[in-house]
């Protein structure tokens, strides 16, 4: 067993300048139940913590909760900044996997015991004596990387299942949008050939056309 400071560097995200878009930055919405989700936003060069660039396979950690979950960092999001809302942990590969620490931290009793040690009341804010003292055991590396390796095909499986589950509720949206539309259009235009109330119906006229004289009797 050993504590989070043994095994890593942990850092506070950095300080964009109000102006520029020399860098790009990854928010606290960025990170939700241990994914990065879209796309990181441009902004000035930081003025606090630019040696928080983003490295492959370092760690995200919310530091705002309830959500205090971990996530790891892919190629899409490398040289990018965390803004300070989150912290970086960027662990030693010789005693640690980093999906396996991410998996750990995720866990829902970790989870727990980081709120449960965090400042505030009504809002939940991660504090790094917490994190740093973070005990966590290091099975051998052979047997982290499995653990993280399925946690990793968990996670990504979910995001495909999310991701389907969006795209079902767009498309039956759409139905729906498409079925009011067609119904409304129906109950405003008359129908034709529809016959209401009663009819009489006309004797036919005799007609001469113009050339025929009509005989007097």
């Amino acid at each position: 067993m050993k504590r989070m400071s043994d095994i890593s560097d942990i850092s506070m995200g950095a300080t964009p300048a109000p102006e520029g878009d020399e860098a790009r930055y990854l928010r606290l919405a960025n990170v939700i139940e241990g994914q990065i989700v879209g796309d990181a936003i441009e902004g000035g060069r930081p003025v606090k913590g630019f040696d928080s660039r983003l490295q492959i396979d370092d760690i995200l950690v919310r530091g705002r909760g309830p959500d205090l979950s971990a996530a790891l960092v892919g190629e899409q999001h490398v040289d990018a900044y965390p803004t300070v809302e989150l912290y970086v942990i960027r662990v030693d590969r010789d005693v640690a996997e980093p999906a396996y620490v991410v998996a750990y931290i995720n866990q829902p009793h970790i989870q727990a015991g980081l709120a449960q040690g965090s400042q505030g009341t009504g809002f939940v804010r991660l504090n790094r004596p917490t994190l740093a003292d973070l005990d966590i055991p290091l099975p051998p590396m052979m047997e982290q990387r499995m653990i993280g390796s399925l946690a990793l095909e968990a996670q990504q499986e979910l995001a495909i299942l999310q991701e389907i589950t969006e795209r079902k509720k767009q498309l039956h949206s759409e139905l729906l949008h498409r079925a009011m539309a067609k119904a409304r259009a129906e109950d405003c235009n008359p129908q034709h050939g529809r016959k209401t109330g009663r009819t009489t119906r006309k004797r036919p006229q005799a007609f001469f056309p113009l050339t025929q004289k009509v005989p007097f009797k």
